[in-house]
């Protein structure tokens, strides 16, 4: 298994409950399904989606399917994506600018 030195200091600070990212763990049972394909961390613009604050981040992994309504809902101006990456088998593959993130 492939990890990063991102997903080390990740996964140490989810430990240590000093992480500053909601949502999926970076080392759960979710990211190593089959049909699991993305990985973003996002925040919420608008406060209606029941996330936590406008400010925190939220970390979720994606189906294909998923991934084109987080899409949508960064078009809307509802979420906006800080970080993407893309599973290869298990290991995250991140891409950087926002035309790598509209690909995918």
């Amino acid at each position: 298994m492939e990890v990063s030195v991102f997903e080390l200091l990740a996964a140490a600070r989810e430990i240590q409950g000093t992480d500053y990212v909601d949502g999926d763990g970076i080392m759960c049972g979710k990211r190593y399904e089959k049909q699991t394909a993305h990985m973003i961390e996002f925040s919420s613009l608008n406060g209606k989606d029941g996330l936590a604050g406008k400010s925190r981040y939220h970390r979720s992994f994606l189906t294909d399917d998923g991934y084109r309504q987080a899409l949508a809902k960064e078009a809307k101006g509802e979420i906006r994506i800080v970080r993407y990456a893309r599973l290869n088998g298990s290991a995250l593959n991140y891409k950087t600018s926002r035309e790598e993130l509209a690909a995918g």
